[in-house]
């Protein structure tokens, strides 16, 4: 059986897009933007359904981003017990920053276009307990600005070199990766850059109460 022929194709992938698509708010190394990113070229070949694939991809994102956020506030003490629960704990960092920063639900519509954004923003809402209304209403936003995007992405690498779905939808994955890594090393320069300043200032402090 040939599962790329357009006759085989939907049965397979549309569950395996919403599979990915779930679990990779638990497991950021998972490549769902590769079947998302896929969408716009399979669709322009017939094999799969626009809409419904984006439905399906969009659903997952949400689904998996709300049951994210519940299991680290109804199951903390579990996580702790398990190496992988406590590195998903630990990606917590930049998404509480964040959230101390800003606003909830932008943090949690938008930081997903970020690397390893999704997860954090999502965990660190779990923690903070942050309210489900906000949750549910943030991913809901977030997902389908996120899966617009990429289907768009996909579609116009794809229209670009001419590569075949899945070649576009690599060199679309390689892409969105670069440019999802810029905010997150502009925010490490601030970090750094502040952390020099914060320094600076704390050292300066410690000269004038010696009376330096």
């Amino acid at each position: 059986m040939n599962l790329l022929a357009p006759d085989t194709l939907g049965w397979w992938f549309y569950p395996v897009t919403f599979i990915l698509n779930v679990l990779d708010s638990f497991l950021p190394p998972l490549p769902q933007e590769l079947f998302v990113l896929a969408i716009g070229p399979l669709t322009q070949t017939h094999q799969i359904a626009l809409w419904p694939a984006m439905f399906i991809a969009w659903i997952a994102n949400v689904l998996g981003d709300a049951w994210l956020a519940w299991v680290v506030a109804r199951h903390r003490h579990r996580l702790e017990r398990w190496r992988w629960g406590r590195w998903l704990l630990r990606k917590a960092g930049a998404g509480l920053a964040a959230l101390g920063q800003r606003g909830a639900f932008g943090v949690l519509a938008g930081l997903r276009f970020v690397s390893g954004g999704r997860t954090a923003s999502f965990v660190a809402a779990g923690l903070a307990g942050t309210s489900q209304r906000t949750i549910w209403a943030a991913t809901s936003v977030g997902s389908a600005a996120w899966v617009g995007f990429m289907v768009i992405l996909g579609q116009l690498t794809h229209n670009a070199t001419g590569l075949p779905a899945w070649g576009s939808a690599i060199l679309g994955m390689i892409i969105g990766t670069l440019i999802g890594a810029v905010p997150a090393l502009i925010a490490w320069w601030r970090r750094r850059h502040g952390k020099g300043n914060t320094d600076d200032q704390t050292g300066a402090s410690r000269r004038a109460k010696r009376g330096e």
